[in-house]
């Protein structure tokens, strides 16, 4: 009776050769099913994008237009006119001199 012979040690050459054939394979096989899902990708992703997309276009359109005259008036309105005179001083608050 013969002893069986112990596997060789694999190098890292030859275990990563072995994991891209498999991922080269699973990809391969994996084709028909992403042929498959491709309508329902284009229904439930792409479609619903170009939807809002096409809602939301003139929705900013109309929001700038009412936002630019809107936000110019309250610009102007907020800011205090001008004087020759130079601003007061704010009030000093007097120290505290002693502790109670």
């Amino acid at each position: 009776m013969k002893p069986t012979p112990e596997p060789s040690q694999s190098t890292f050459g030859e275990m990563l050769e072995e994991v891209i054939d498999l991922s080269t394979g699973l990809g391969v096989a994996m084709m028909p099913v992403l042929l498959l899902a491709m309508p329902g990708i284009v229904l439930c992703v792409v479609l619903p994008a170009i939807l809002l997309l096409a809602l939301a276009a003139p929705l900013a359109v109309i929001g700038a237009v009412i936002a630019g005259p809107f936000l110019l008036a309250r610009r102007l309105r907020g800011r205090p006119r001008r004087s020759d005179s130079p601003p007061a001083a704010p009030a000093l608050r007097r120290p505290i001199t002693s502790i109670r």
